[in-house]
């Protein structure tokens, strides 16, 4: 629900250069000679195959590759090239690729491991899959979040160790995602617009609790919605809402002028009496670092307080 930047350029490279250290140089040629017959000529750019662009390619090419590889001819093709004639299991090259995704994310620099690095570099603080639980790292080598392989490692071991494969979530929605053979929406995808594509609104009966929903027009938003039950999580915030209810009622247009007569010689406008009373606009960067700031923000729109 909360979108994710790209990465710095720097990043990028010191997370290329720890990649490198942790995969063989025969097996990052093996790999790049193996993925050439699977994945897409688009996939490299016009450039010359090499394993950097499986490593550090945007999340556009990453999902125009698994679409590409969704085709049953040549998912076959694929398999034929990851995993051994029998059975599941990988062949040397990939099994050292998916082994080097721990490596990687459990090496540390300055005491600090790549898993917290990546959720310093993303800005977040919570779930950008729920927006409701915390990932905030809890000391240098303690990351708060559990890295989802968007594009499950089982099933697309190229990607094992590909940086916008990579999603800083938190272990519930990371649970309920995990190897569910659906398209569900990443937080890197530029083509989402998660302001306007996911919408909170509020229900409310006379003598019932207020009931949260969430909505989407995009289908992919709403396998998020449905498959990591995101909707049934947030009833227990009803509290929350009510109270911004009861805000909404007490603290009405006349209540407002009734402050500002009494406080006229402070000359305190409506505008500092709304911040008062309901806090600030909650902005896109507020919502990488606020639980809840996206249903929040949702209903100060809906009921006209922003």
């Amino acid at each position: 629900m909360v979108k994710i930047e790209p990465y710095t350029e720097e990043f990028e490279k010191k997370y290329w250069r720890l990649v490198k250290e942790k995969v063989s140089e025969s097996t990052r040629e093996d790999i790049v000679c193996s993925s050439e017959k699977f994945l897409p000529k688009e996939f490299w750019g016009g450039a010359p195959p090499a394993f950097k662009t499986i490593i550090l390619a945007p999340f556009a090419k990453l999902k125009c590759a698994r679409m590409y590889i969704a085709d049953p001819q040549n998912f076959q093709v694929m398999r034929n090239e990851c995993y051994q004639p029998t059975g599941n299991a990988l062949i040397s090259s990939y099994q050292e690729l998916v082994d080097a995704y721990e490596k990687v994310a459990d090496s540390q620099q300055n005491k600090s491991t790549m898993r917290v690095r990546i959720v310093k570099s993303s800005g977040l603080t919570v779930c950008p899959y729920c927006n409701r639980d915390y990932i905030n790292c809890r000391g240098e080598s303690a990351s708060g979040a559990q890295l989802d392989h968007f594009y499950e490692k089982s099933d697309y071991p190229v990607f094992a160790l590909s940086l916008y494969n990579l999603v800083p979530v938190c272990g519930n929605c990371n649970r309920m995602k995990s190897k569910q053979n659906i398209e569900f929406a990443s937080p890197f995808d530029e083509t989402i617009n998660w302001e306007n594509d996911l919408i909170f609104h509020h229900e409310a009966s006379a003598g019932s609790k207020t009931r949260i929903i969430v909505e989407s027009s995009h289908e992919d938003i709403n396998n998020n919605i449905e498959n990591m039950r995101i909707e049934e999580a947030y009833q227990i915030h009803d509290t929350e809402v009510e109270e911004l209810l009861e805000k909404k009622r007490i603290y009405c247009q006349t209540q407002q002028q009734e402050f500002q007569d009494v406080l006229y010689k402070v000359n305190v406008s409506e505008q500092e009496i709304k911040l008062a009373v309901f806090g600030p606009k909650i902005t896109k960067e507020a919502m990488k670092t606020k639980p809840l700031s996206k249903m929040m923000s949702d209903l100060h729109k809906e009921l006209g307080i922003y």
